[in-house]
C-alpha cells in the first residue's frame, strides 16, 4: 500500500488539487508502523507524531489481535497533510487539496500473507456525540478518494474483510464475547459494536462499526 501511495496515488492528488496549486512531482513520504502484538492501543498523529502504538488502555482505540496478524498501520491523514504549496500570497503551506478535505486517520492491513483484513480507521478524541456525523463523512471521503486509483482499488479488493471503524476515547464498546473487558472497568461499556453505513461504504464492499475495541479473529 505504501508503494502505491508513493507512486500511483499521486496522480489522484494532482487530479484533485485546487486550480492554483502546481502538480506534485516529488515522491511523497508515507509514515507507517508494523504491529503484531496481541493487544495494544493506537492514537492518531495529532496525539503523537512519533508512534501510532500505545500500551493497551492508553490510547484512543484498542486492538485485540487474536491471531497475531502482522498489521501495517499507515497514517493516511499525515500523508495528505504533506501536499502543500506556496500560493504567492503569504500562504507558504497552503493545502493543494480542496478546502475542508478531511480523511480518515489510519489505513490498516494485514501483511501475514493471507490478505484477511483491510481497515479504514477514524479516531476521535473527546466526545463521539459531537463528531459522529463528521467522522462518517471522513470515512466515506477516504473510500471515495482511494477508489479513484484502479491500482489501489484492486489492492483493497484483494482482502477478504474490508471494514471501516469509528472510534472515540470517551468510552469503550465491548465485543459480543466481552473481550478485554478486564482493562475496561473504568469505561462505560455498550454490549456490541454499533453497525452503520454511509455513502460509499457499502457500495465499496465495506462494513462499518462504531467501536473502540477492534477484535480481529
Amino acid at each position: 500500500m505504501e508503494d502505491l501511495l508513493k507512486n500511483q496515488f499521486v496522480s489522484v492528488i494532482n487530479a484533485e488539487r485546487i486550480g492554483t496549486a502546481p502538480p506534485w512531482t516529488a515522491e511523497p513520504v508515507v509514515r507507517y508502523e508494523d504491529i503484531s502484538e496481541r493487544e495494544f492501543d493506537v492514537v492518531d498523529s495529532k496525539e503523537d507524531p512519533t508512534t501510532i502504538r500505545r500500551e493497551l488502555g492508553r490510547g484512543t482505540a484498542s486492538y485485540i489481535n487474536g491471531k497475531g496478524y502482522v498489521l501495517r498501520f499507515v497514517s493516511f491523514d499525515d500523508y495528505l497533510h504533506q501536499f502543500i504549496y506556496d500560493d504567492g500570497r503569504g500562504n507558504t503551506q497552503k493545502s493543494m487539496l480542496k478546502p475542508h478535505t478531511k480523511m480518515a486517520d489510519l489505513l490498516v492491513y494485514d501483511r501475514s500473507g493471507d490478505s484477511v483484513y483491510f481497515l479504514v480507521h477514524e479516531l476521535c478524541v473527546g466526545s463521539i456525540a459531537n463528531k459522529r456525523a463528521k467522522a462518517k463523512i471522513q470515512l466515506n471521503s477516504t473510500l471515495n478518494m482511494l477508489y479513484k486509483s484502479n491500482e489501489i482499488k484492486d489492492f483493497i479488493n484483494s482482502f477478504d474483510n474490508k471494514i471501516c471503524y469509528l472510534s472515540a476515547d470517551d468510552g469503550r464498546i465491548a465485543t459480543p464475547n466481552q473481550v478485554a473487558e478486564g482493562f475496561m472497568k473504568s469505561y462505560d461499556i455498550i454490549p456490541d459494536p454499533s453497525p452503520f453505513t454511509f455513502g460509499k461504504i457499502k457500495t465499496c464492499g465495506f462494513t462499518a462499526y462504531e467501536t473502540s475495541i477492534i477484535d480481529l479473529k
